[in-house]
């Protein structure tokens, strides 16, 4: 277990982060301050020195003053990356882009691996090139497209946003038709048509890179017999007026568990993940799963499914997990030194 302390910057993006000029998409999803202070708690608890930093336009500026002096000789610290960027498009990638210009070593995939899972249908595509179950699926880019011959129910959702931000179930052509005017209308991106699938939702938390990659104990979503049977924007944030519960070890056959380990281990790597992410599935009407997405930057709330599944794993505290997630990010670095030359 790695023993030194260090440098730790939390690195996040609020809706009043300042930037020179706004222009286009703004970021829809954010972390929670809670949950923000409490991993700064578990940092801190750990013996790090840690302060929070708002991922806007000040962000080279205070990264600087933080972590300097540095030099290619001196293990400058790490970057706690939960930034899901400010505006435009790529926005996941945009943290961990300015960290890599840096040189700075931060949680998390890089901007390849964070552009291809954050952007739904390329990631079914990989899914699909590996030979990975993923459910039948199109894009569109304006309203007026041809009628989907993948059938209904379908769910409508924007390429490229999170936390079921713009999600609809839509059940025939004129329904679908105006969801999907909505989504253009509102998040200025390409939308998917995706075959819904009636089964049971799961998913399956991944640490560590290479070899060492974990694969936690699958979670099963369970929603109340109530509203859409999709866990939802509101069911995420917490203000749905129905209830819904996280069961770990999900109560399925240890067949599908193994099955569904393997699938979200292929898919991580097929994606170019590094460190940690939250694997997404639905079951079909026969119980067989089929991959939804990757989520590169995975909720850690005390209702959330890494922190559930990571106890259920033998990682029985918050500030136990949150130092694996430092060390696996640390031991990546330190197994790709860094190159000789001059630093700043």
């Amino acid at each position: 277990m790695l023993q030194q302390k260090m440098k730790i910057a939390v690195v996040y993006n609020s809706p009043a982060g300042r930037v020179l000029q706004h222009r286009g998409p703004l970021a829809h999803e954010v972390f929670p301050p809670r949950n923000i202070e409490r991993i700064v708690e578990a940092l801190s608890d750990n013996g790090h020195q840690v302060v929070e930093l708002e991922a806007d336009c000040t962000l080279i500026e205070r990264l600087t003053d933080f972590f300097a002096p540095l030099d290619d000789d001196r293990w400058p610290g790490l970057v706690f990356n939960l930034a899901f960027g400010m505006q435009g498009e790529l926005r996941y990638s945009q943290v961990p882009g300015l960290l890599e210009l840096l040189g700075l070593p931060y949680l998390g995939s890089g901007p390849w691996g964070h552009a291809l899972a954050t952007d739904k249908a390329t990631a079914k595509a990989v899914f699909r090139q590996q030979a990975l179950p993923t459910a039948d699926f199109l894009v569109v880019r304006d309203a007026d497209f041809p009628a989907p011959a993948i059938g209904y129910p379908l769910v409508v959702k924007p390429v490229a946003e999170a936390s079921s931000h713009g999600v609809w179930l839509v059940h025939d052509e004129a329904e679908l038709r105006a969801r999907v005017r909505e989504d253009l209308q509102r998040f200025h991106e390409p939308v998917m048509l995706e075959r819904f699938l009636p089964g049971r939702e799961l998913n399956v938390s991944l640490i560590g890179n290479g070899p060492a990659l974990q694969a936690l104990p699958p979670v099963e979503v369970v929603l109340e017999k109530r509203g859409l049977p999709l866990y939802t924007r509101e069911d995420k944030a917490g203000i749905a007026e129905r209830r819904f519960e996280l069961h770990c070890p999900a109560p399925i056959p240890p067949e599908l568990s193994e099955r569904l380990q393997q699938l979200a281990v292929a898919a991580f790597r097929a994606l170019n993940c590094r460190d940690w992410a939250r694997v997404e599935f639905r079951l079909d009407a026969a119980g067989q799963p089929y991959l939804l997405e990757v989520n590169t930057i995975p909720g850690l709330g005390r209702i959330a499914s890494m922190p559930v599944a990571a106890q259920q794993a033998g990682i029985e505290t918050f500030p136990a997990l949150i130092q694996r997630l430092v060390e696996v990010a640390v031991e990546r670095y330190r197994r790709a030194p860094l190159r000789q030359g001059s630093g700043t």
